[in-house]
């Protein structure tokens, strides 16, 4: 059966009135709440100090700004201040010698105060007479380190008395080579010297030092003497006996473990009699006797 339109008509007033129900409802419902429920507290904090202007700087202020280059911020490494190359060392001292090892802060050298007429051994970072320190030590010269500047002091065969600057007037001092022309071979490994020849060696040692090569010698760590080499032939060490390779441990009967000895022995040569050298040759213990007349 068919609705009459009329049905529809009453159907949509009622759902009309349905809605304006509840929005009147919910109207009445907010507007009682709202009288009921009290207002929440509200406090309002002050507003902030106003903002102060920063002051007009210089423009000497802003020259950072000037002098920075944004595009390349890594600057270049500023260049090395240069080096002044090493001069004569004008302290009052003399280079006797010197003992390399492979161990460079091993190595000593035999300097001697003029003023004082003392001689010394000196290693690496040692002082020397007049404040200077060794810096390094080479084959023909040492390092100081004087005022921190670097200065050269050579072995004496090269320059003054002093360390001052070489001259080409200086005349050369009188050749170690022709000394021990008075040595004679008295049996196997044993020698008569002369006095006159250990004196004048003893005065021109500046060339002595000049005719040999000496540096320690290690076994297990622990050094046994020294190790000869580059003795020149027609020397007073090789008319003596010495050859290259030989091991140097003791003389009369004192170790040779220290260069500070083998210093202290050339002093007491000049009242010495005798000397006895223990010596390896070829890995075999050798005696040296020398009697000195």
């Amino acid at each position: 059966m068919s609705l009459s339109p009329r049905y529809y008509v009453v159907a949509a007033n009622l759902l009309l009135l349905a809605a304006v129900a509840y929005l009147a409802s919910s109207i009445v419902g907010t507007a009682l709440a709202a009288r009921l429920i009290p207002p929440p507290d509200v406090e309002l904090k002050p507003a902030p100090p106003p903002i102060e202007l920063e002051s007009v700087k210089p423009a000497t202020h802003y020259a950072l700004i000037d002098k920075r280059d944004i595009f390349n911020s890594a600057k270049p490494e500023p260049a090395p201040p240069p080096v002044e190359a090493p001069v004569v060392t004008p302290l009052k001292l003399k280079l006797w010698g010197v003992a390399l090892n492979e161990n460079a802060r091993a190595s000593y050298s035999i300097i001697e105060d003029l003023g004082a007429h003392k001689q010394g051994v000196y290693g690496i970072d040692a002082e020397v007479p007049g404040g200077a320190t060794v810096k390094a030590i080479e084959w023909d010269k040492v390092i100081l380190n004087h005022n921190g500047k670097d200065e050269i002091l050579e072995l004496a065969s090269k320059s003054t008395l002093g360390g001052g600057p070489r001259t080409a007037s200086a005349a050369p001092a009188p050749a170690a080579a022709s000394a021990g022309g008075g040595i004679q071979s008295t049996g196997e490994n044993e020698f008569t010297v002369p006095r006159a020849e250990v004196d004048n060696a003893l005065e021109n040692m500046s060339q002595l030092f000049t005719q040999i090569r000496a540096v320690p010698h290690f076994e297990g760590g622990q050094s046994i003497g020294f190790r000869l080499f580059a003795i020149r032939r027609g020397s007073l060490f090789d008319k003596i006996g010495l050859k290259n390779g030989d091991i140097i441990t003791s003389i009369n009967g004192s170790p040779m473990t220290d260069p500070s000895k083998a210093v202290s022995l050339l002093q007491e040569l000049r009242d010495a009699n005798g000397l006895a050298v223990d010596i390896i040759r070829n890995q075999q213990p050798q005696k040296l006797a020398y009697n000195i007349q």
